[in-house]
């Protein structure tokens, strides 16, 4: 589409504010399939001739009854605005007006580069616009556009731009501070300001009390450093008292740039701001967030004693592994060796937060049951290799194939005494309590000769349990009354009945679809509303679906002494 012709159709949809909104963001949505860009000049040779004003038509869009329009046609607004011919004034407010609308929405970031470009383009843009803001009544609205307006102060006006943002930080307002340390770290500066720009980043890190603020300072340090990688060691030094007991906004700054890589850390840096996050709060979702993105980061530089380290002490003060899903999902898909090392020394360790991380970690793992294996390098003797078997057998004991083949695992290599132990803690309870999914997983042993000769005991062992169970089977005496039996099924069905009832709370099939009660038949009636109005009815026959799961055989036959034995395998401790 040619340049004159997107003007016409432009001014020919200006009649009405909403049709010139609508033809924006058509003509938008048609350049982002093509290689014709006429958009953003059509739009500003029409304003910069007053045949539209574009300004005062962006500044009165109304979100709500544009809907996703809005982001588009902000989108054309970023491009044409460095080129148009418009006061600071009503600029500003047009941009704040789109600020508001936006509300907290990241879509709007654009908007601040794109009046920085506005104010590049005539010097006198960036002192009108700093004055306008000071002097705005409501200045905690106006001040984010305070830093594109000193960046875009020009080469020659260096100096001037650092005393301007000297001055705002004289001011009482957070925000307007806040935004002078943000301007002071992305000044293009040359020799002779170096060492004023470190002067009042350091002596305000002493004094700023504001988080927001400080939250500032550290990041516009950190750019600082890494401009003039010189003052690394100085940047050091101040940072070991400055991040000391840090706020939740200048954690959050910490995991931010350290998880996205907004800056290129020295490792001793780097390292320092990593202990602070062992600070989090579980409560502050964003920094786990970005936490959760930082372990798959250095899980993939293989950077694993930090990567464990960190992860380590935030489960400490009780972020869980749940919460760490993008980790867990990389952890469990893509780094296996990892995952046995890691199971293997909290197993060893004995503590029970980390054991039970354990099961969390393997807790959502659908289909096919995972299968581990020990590190051996951290079973240095007979003793640590019992003591993780336990651990597996207590607290994977709901996971028989996960606890089972690190059993194994560690069999193939242990003395005779620990392999006696190791099977007897295979066959009971793991293999009295699982006997259909673990006859099938030491039955694919046999077939792949992993363990061939455990393998064949242990089923053997099984099959003369099961024999000793016929024959006494038939006795009265061992059969329970039949009042009982049907007592115990009843208050069975209505525990599962509340748990059923409990859980769809939460289904998402509750969410998407109404549910229905059929009192008899297998089929239910719906009705389909056609375009003319009328209904037809339709008729859907049911289909049924199951799902089984083995329960653990003895917790019916023997609960109290089950019980009693995984807690000791949890809570028994390391002997020395």
């Amino acid at each position: 589409m040619l340049l004159e012709e997107a003007k016409v159709k432009l001014l020919t949809a200006s009649e009405t504010e909403d049709g010139l909104l609508a033809h924006i963001h058509d003509s938008y949505i048609q350049e982002i399939r093509t290689e014709e860009k006429v958009l953003t000049d059509a739009l500003s040779e029409l304003h910069n001739s007053g045949e539209i004003d574009l300004v005062k038509i962006v500044g009165s869009v109304d979100k709500s009854s544009r809907g996703h329009d809005f982001f588009t046609i902000l989108n054309a607004f970023e491009g044409a605005l460095p080129s148009l011919d418009a006061s600071v004034e009503n600029v500003l407010d047009c941009l704040v007006h789109l600020t508001q609308q936006a509300g907290r929405d990241l879509a709007i970031g654009g908007i601040y580069g794109a009046f920085e470009n506005y104010c590049r383009v005539d010097a006198h843009r960036s002192r009108d616009s700093v004055k306008f803001i000071l002097a705005q009544s409501d200045l905690s609205t106006y001040a984010p556009f305070l830093c594109g307006s000193i960046l875009a102060f020009d080469s020659d006006s260096v100096t001037e731009a650092i005393q301007t943002t000297e001055s705002l930080l004289a001011i009482e307002n957070e925000i307007v501070r806040s935004q002078a340390y943000f301007t002071l770290g992305r000044l293009t500066i040359d020799e002779p300001q170096i060492d004023v720009i470190w002067e009042l980043l350091s002596s305000n890190a002493r004094t700023e009390c504001e988080s927001a603020c400080c939250a500032s300072i550290l990041k516009s340090t950190l750019q600082f450093g890494e401009a003039f990688p010189s003052y690394w060691s100085q940047i050091e030094e101040l940072l070991i008292t400055f991040v000391e007991g840090a706020s939740p906004e200048v954690l959050y700054a910490i995991s931010d740039i350290v998880a996205f890589q907004r800056v290129d850390l020295p490792e001793t840096i780097q390292h320092l701001l990593l202990k602070q996050l062992a600070n989090v709060s579980p409560d502050h979702k964003g920094i786990i967030d970005n936490v959760d993105h930082l372990l798959v980061k250095l899980v993939k530089k293989e950077a694993y004693p930090l990567a464990l380290e960190l992860l380590e002490s935030i489960l400490t003060v009780g972020v869980g592994l749940p919460l760490l899903d993008y980790f867990s999902s990389e952890l469990l898909s893509k780094h296996r060796e990892l995952l046995n090392h890691i199971i293997t020394k909290w197993f060893l360790s004995g503590e029970s937060s980390l054991c039970h991380n354990v099961l969390n970690l393997l807790h959502d793992v659908t289909g096919k049951d995972i299968e581990l294996k020990a590190d051996m390098e951290l079973l240095d003797d007979e003793v640590k290799r019992v003591f993780v078997s336990h651990k597996a057998v207590g607290w994977l004991f709901t996971r028989p194939i996960a606890a089972a083949s690190f059993i194994l695992s560690i069999y193939k290599t242990a003395s005779p005494t620990t392999c006696k132990a190791l099977e007897q803690a295979l066959y009971n309870p793991l293999l009295l309590s699982y006997p259909r999914e673990l006859k099938r997983f030491l039955q694919s042993g046999i077939d792949e000769c992993i363990q061939e000769h455990l393998c064949k005991r242990l089923l053997e062992k099984l099959q003369d349990y099961h024999s000793d169970i016929e024959k006494v089977s038939g006795l009265k005496e061992l059969m329970a009354p039949s009042e009982n039996i049907s007592a115990y099924w009843k208050e069975s069905n209505k525990d599962m009945q509340v748990a059923y009832e409990e859980a769809s709370k939460s289904s998402i099939i509750r969410q998407i679809a109404t549910t229905q009660s059929l009192l008899y038949g297998n089929s239910s009636i719906y009705y389909v509303h056609q375009g003319n109005g009328d209904r037809v009815r339709q008729e859907m026959q049911m289909h049924s679906f199951s799902h089984s799961t083995e329960m653990p055989r003895l917790n019916v036959l023997d609960p109290e002494s089950l019980d009693y034995l995984l807690r000791i395998y949890r809570y028994e401790e390391l002997k020395k």
